[in-house]
């Protein structure tokens, strides 16, 4: 596909994985929802790793998401998927796939925090499967506007300099997971949990001092949407015309995200996008109102965890020679 197209098909195939289980599943919303962010996950996942890591995620992420909703009425189980979820992600980073994948435990954030099954979605099987044969199609879809090899030019991320760092990487996650899961499930938080659970797996970096600088991205970005759906709700209410601007300014996230634009953008525009079409059939106000909330604790439990590594993160970078640690 020619250069100048891709960005435009990729972005009109992750909005289609998005809309479509809506579409396909309307008597069943919450399924139908984290249906589409897992398939978005996936077009993330197979355009950063290819076919099989995205058949791979697929089927891990039915298995993960069956896991917890035949365990909801169990704390324990929503925790241990979490925190193997906040595993998985920190191994990845070894391969720099940690920011396409990111988006997988951030739909099990959501499966473990509010167990969206609803007939004929309704067990823990048939919600697994349903996920993973739709995480297979997406990925069979996205993987035909995957730039071939000879495409590809060199990534910038620096190399983590040993399996130690990507350890260290993955004990910060996991900590920090298991911490935002009690919480959140303990406090039955439903879907501001799943907010809280997912903001330090965007803040918590392979390195410290790139964590320090998405929090504030982060939370600047979230702020500003935050003002935005508050004032779009105030001037639009609750008609088609406040959902059409939530569908816009999803557009401009996926845009900001493909095109690589500062975190604190995609933020701003990904925050009113979330909090407008996830108020359908609620107040706008209430949904943003959790989702700050939740962003400022995630947000705080992230720092934490990151001031508590950075005398480790500093002592071994001096160890392999690093300045950026």
């Amino acid at each position: 596909m020619a250069s100048r197209l891709r960005p435009f098909a990729i972005i009109t195939v992750a909005l289609a994985a998005l809309i479509a289980p809506n579409v396909v599943l309307a008597q069943a919303p919450n399924a139908a929802a984290i249906l589409g962010l897992g398939g978005l996950s996936l077009v993330l996942a197979t355009l950063s790793a290819g076919l099989r890591i995205g058949a791979l995620v697929s089927l891990t992420l039915g298995i993960a998401s069956a896991i917890a909703v035949a365990g909801s009425a169990h704390i324990v189980v929503g925790v241990v998927v979490m925190a193997s979820a906040a595993a998985g992600l920190g191994i990845s980073a070894r391969w720099h796939w940690n920011k396409a994948l990111v988006t997988v435990p951030i739909t099990l954030a959501f499966v473990v925090a509010e167990n969206p099954s609803q007939d004929p979605l309704s067990t823990g099987a048939t919600f697994g499967a349903a996920m993973a044969a739709y995480g297979l199609l997406i990925s069979l879809v996205t993987s035909l506007l995957r730039p071939s090899d000879r495409d590809h030019t060199s990534t910038s991320a620096p190399e983590l300099s040993s399996w130690s760092r990507t350890w260290g990487y993955a004990a910060v996650l996991v900590v920090t997971t298991i911490a935002s899961s009690i919480i959140a499930l303990t406090l039955e938080w439903g879907h501001t949990g799943g907010w809280l659970m997912m903001t330090p797996l965007i803040v918590i970096q392979p390195y410290v001092q790139d964590g320090w600088r998405k929090s504030l991205n982060r939370v600047v970005g979230t702020v500003g949407g935050f003002l935005i759906a508050y004032v779009a709700a105030d001037l639009l209410g609750s008609s088609a015309a406040v959902t059409v601007l939530g569908v816009i300014f999803g557009v401009l996230a996926v845009t900001a995200m493909i095109q690589k634009w500062n975190y604190a953008i995609y933020a701003l525009f990904l925050t009113p996008a979330i909090v407008i079409l996830e108020s359908i059939g609620r107040p706008v106000q209430t949904t943003a109102d959790n989702r700050l909330v939740a962003t400022v604790v995630g947000a705080a439990l992230a720092l934490v965890a990151m001031s508590l590594a950075t005398p480790i993160y500093q002592r071994e970078a001096v160890k392999d020679g690093l300045e950026h640690y």
